[in-house]
């Protein structure tokens, strides 16, 4: 184009124009499934928040800041290539390549290893020959595995989270709730109810917690000594039993009020008459949902000073005689309302499968692309490279496979390599996201099963392998004649 009469800022503008396209192409694409994904997102989040109307709204400066972020990020991977174009002597680029100055990799040491094939040398030669683009590429499939291991993690923390709460803290099948606080004989009242077979008595009260100027306002719940139903958990989610006085905080909420153990925090029982009672921390528990404290059941008894009342019990239940349990509940007007565990367990469960699903095939589909499309585009490169290096060794006696596995060998070393960045990527990321969702409403642990590295490796190497077989069928149709063909 030089040699035609074309300035430099014309051939960089026809280049540049080129990726302008491929991107504008790939924006508009995002834009239509961008949208899909958004509306759909708002459709999961009206059902689980019970909102009762939720509006999807477009934004234009949204769509603006995401083309021109994307436009940019293919202009910044371009440039190097387009300046190379532009500084190229019109004379140099007329002229065929010149053959590429030789290496050894094993110098001193004669050709090599013994268990490496000379061809295998080959592929791992064009890798240093190379190296940014080989990082690059490899960095590229490790933030598709990446992506997986923050989609997949959820759904092993999810499970974590429910077995942590559902079997291990509130183990009980029931909790039941007085309409009022009531003496300790109406715990013996719902022992007597068809199908408990244990009860434990709890009380709860509303206070607000204040240290200088930070406050919370939560529910002391009071439990006995040896409660095995409704467990208290530590911070490593060992359980714990009640300290015989003080209250035991919540990690976030000691956080949030500024306080540590032997510390004291100021308790205004606002159910009551408003006192405000200095009560030493005595411990750290941890919980995954809410914010509440808890004190044992005899300290809470003196710290409100009404004598020995509970809100309610928790209860384990026989299966077979919930009906008749149910029934006995609606003649019994001192029980204001009945939680069913089991119940809650299954619609945790379900609500939030349903969100996890979703966000799963997005990430997936997204990785996959990801994956699939910088293998094919290394792969096009590579053999558009050494097309005419891959023909004569297909002229000298190599079979199609032999040949073929030169370039699948340095693609294998790049994606495997890609790997374990990319687990430790989405470790990271999927560290960021816990500690960026936490609230007072509920905090997400920290839990990664092993096999969700596994299983977003086998998919990334899933899409990796499909791409490199699409170019692989390339080399066996190679023209042997057409590219060993010199330029004159």
């Amino acid at each position: 184009m030089k040699a035609l009469g074309y300035r430099e800022t014309e051939v960089a503008w026809h280049y540049l124009k080129l990726t302008i396209v491929i991107a504008l192409i790939g924006v508009a694409i995002g834009f239509l499934a961008g949208n899909w994904t958004g509306r759909e997102m708002t459709k999961l989040y009206a059902r689980f928040f019970s909102f009762p109307f939720l509006i999807f709204r477009e934004s234009f400066d949204l769509y603006a800041i995401s083309a021109g972020i994307c436009v940019a990020a293919a202009f910044a991977g371009a440039i190097r290539a387009i300046w190379a174009v532009v500084v190229l002597p019109a004379a140099v680029a007329m002229q065929p390549p010149a053959p590429l100055r030789f290496r050894s990799l094993f110098k001193g040491h004669g050709r090599g290893p013994k268990f490496l094939s000379q061809l295998t040398i080959m592929a791992f030669r064009q890798i240093i020959r190379a190296p940014v683009r080989s990082f690059l590429t490899s960095l590229g499939v490790s933030f598709s595995v990446a992506l997986l291991v923050v989609s997949m993690f959820s759904a092993d923390a999810i499970g974590y989270m429910v077995d942590e709460i559902f079997f291990r803290m509130e183990r009980q099948d029931a909790s039941l709730y007085f309409d009022q606080d009531r003496s300790m004989a109406a715990l013996d009242s719902v022992r007597q109810l068809p199908g408990v077979m244990r009860a434990e008595p709890f009380r709860a009260i509303s206070v607000t917690l204040r240290n200088r100027h930070n406050k919370k306002d939560l529910t002391i719940f009071g439990v006995g000594g040896d409660t095995d139903l409704g467990r208290i958990m530590d911070a490593d989610m060992r359980p714990i039993p009640p300290p015989p006085s003080g209250i035991l905080l919540i990690g976030r909420v000691a956080e949030a009020l500024g306080v540590r153990v032997g510390d004291s925090v100021e308790v205004e029982l606002v159910e009551r008459d408003h006192r405000k009672i200095r009560v030493p921390v005595t411990g750290i528990s941890q919980s995954l949902v809410g914010i509440d404290a808890y004190m044992h059941i005899e300290a809470l008894h003196r710290l409100v000073g009404d004598g020995r009342r509970i809100s309610g019990a928790r209860v384990s239940l026989d299966a077979l005689e919930k009906g008749a349990l149910f029934a006995e509940i609606k003649n019994t007007p001192a029980l204001a309302f009945v939680m069913l565990i089991g119940l809650s367990r299954e619609r945790f469960r379900a609500t939030i499968e349903e969100n996890i699903v979703m966000i799963q095939i997005v990430y997936t589909t997204l990785a996959v692309i990801v994956a699939f499309g910088l293998i094919y585009n290394s792969a096009r490169i590579q053999l558009s490279e050494r097309a005419r290096e891959l023909a004569s060794l297909r002229v000298l006696g190599f079979t199609p496979a032999e040949v073929s596995s030169v370039l699948m060998t340095e693609l294998a070393v790049v994606i495997l390599a890609a790997q374990p960045l990319g687990w430790l990527l989405g470790y990271g990321f999927a560290r960021l996201v816990v500690e960026g969702i936490e609230s007072d409403l509920f905090r997400i642990p920290f839990f990664i099963n092993a096999s969700t590295f596994a299983i977003a490796s086998l998919v990334v190497l899933g899409a990796s392998l499909a791409s490199a077989l699409i170019v692989r069928r390339r080399i066996d149709e190679l023209d042997l004649i057409a590219v060993l063909k010199s330029r004159e």
